[in-house]
Protein backbone atom coordinates (compact mmCIF):
# COMPACT_ATOMS: atom_id res chain seq x y z
CA UNK A 1 0.00 0.00 0.00
CA UNK A 2 2.52 2.58 0.58
CA UNK A 3 4.33 1.55 -2.30
CA UNK A 4 1.42 2.96 -4.21
CA UNK A 5 1.15 6.17 -2.75
CA UNK A 6 4.97 6.36 -3.25
CA UNK A 7 4.63 6.05 -6.93
CA UNK A 8 1.31 8.48 -7.48
CA UNK A 9 3.18 11.06 -5.98
CA UNK A 10 6.22 10.19 -8.18
CA UNK A 11 4.06 10.13 -11.17
CA UNK A 12 2.10 13.56 -10.13
CA UNK A 13 5.59 14.89 -9.80
CA UNK A 14 6.94 13.72 -13.35
CA UNK A 15 3.12 14.56 -14.99
CA UNK A 16 4.19 18.47 -13.65
CA UNK A 17 7.30 18.25 -14.83
CA UNK A 18 5.95 17.64 -17.89
CA UNK A 19 3.42 19.92 -18.36
CA UNK A 20 5.80 22.86 -17.45
CA UNK A 21 8.34 21.94 -19.69
CA UNK A 22 5.66 21.72 -22.55
CA UNK A 23 4.60 25.02 -21.20
CA UNK A 24 7.79 26.59 -21.68
CA UNK A 25 8.40 25.32 -24.53
CA UNK A 26 5.17 27.07 -26.12
CA UNK A 27 5.83 30.59 -24.33
CA UNK A 28 9.30 30.27 -25.78
CA UNK A 29 8.12 29.33 -29.48
CA UNK A 30 5.42 32.29 -29.31
CA UNK A 31 7.68 34.88 -27.98
CA UNK A 32 10.42 33.97 -30.68
CA UNK A 33 11.67 36.51 -32.85
CA UNK A 34 11.35 35.97 -37.26
CA UNK A 35 14.66 36.85 -38.07
CA UNK A 36 13.44 38.09 -41.68
CA UNK A 37 10.45 40.17 -39.82
CA UNK A 38 11.76 40.46 -36.17
CA UNK A 39 8.16 40.15 -35.07
CA UNK A 40 7.02 37.21 -32.80
CA UNK A 41 4.16 35.31 -33.35
CA UNK A 42 2.52 36.76 -29.98
CA UNK A 43 3.22 40.44 -31.86
CA UNK A 44 1.23 39.39 -35.18
CA UNK A 45 -2.14 38.71 -32.34
CA UNK A 46 -1.99 41.58 -30.41
CA UNK A 47 -1.58 43.69 -33.47
CA UNK A 48 -4.89 41.52 -35.22
CA UNK A 49 -6.96 41.44 -31.61
CA UNK A 50 -8.91 44.52 -32.58
CA UNK A 51 -10.09 42.70 -36.04
CA UNK A 52 -10.89 39.78 -33.81
CA UNK A 53 -12.87 41.78 -32.06
CA UNK A 54 -14.73 43.39 -34.48
CA UNK A 55 -15.96 39.86 -35.65
CA UNK A 56 -16.65 38.32 -32.49
CA UNK A 57 -18.92 41.74 -32.24
CA UNK A 58 -20.58 41.13 -35.17
CA UNK A 59 -21.11 37.76 -34.85
CA UNK A 60 -22.74 37.88 -30.92
CA UNK A 61 -25.45 40.56 -32.92
CA UNK A 62 -26.34 37.87 -35.49
CA UNK A 63 -26.75 35.26 -32.58
CA UNK A 64 -28.92 37.77 -30.58
CA UNK A 65 -30.99 38.47 -34.04
CA UNK A 66 -31.59 35.28 -34.79
CA UNK A 67 -32.49 34.23 -30.73
CA UNK A 68 -35.06 37.28 -30.95
CA UNK A 69 -36.64 35.79 -33.96
CA UNK A 70 -35.78 31.96 -35.02
CA UNK A 71 -36.45 31.30 -38.70
CA UNK A 72 -37.07 28.03 -40.14
CA UNK A 73 -33.76 26.83 -42.19
CA UNK A 74 -36.33 24.91 -44.14
CA UNK A 75 -38.61 27.91 -44.91
CA UNK A 76 -37.89 27.82 -48.97
CA UNK A 77 -37.82 23.87 -49.19
CA UNK A 78 -41.35 23.64 -47.93
CA UNK A 79 -43.73 25.78 -49.29
CA UNK A 80 -46.79 25.78 -47.39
Amino acid sequence: MLIKVKENRTMGFIKGALFGAAVYAAVQHITKRDMLTGRSILDNLVDSAPEFIDKAKIYAKEVEINLKSPTDPYAELNPI
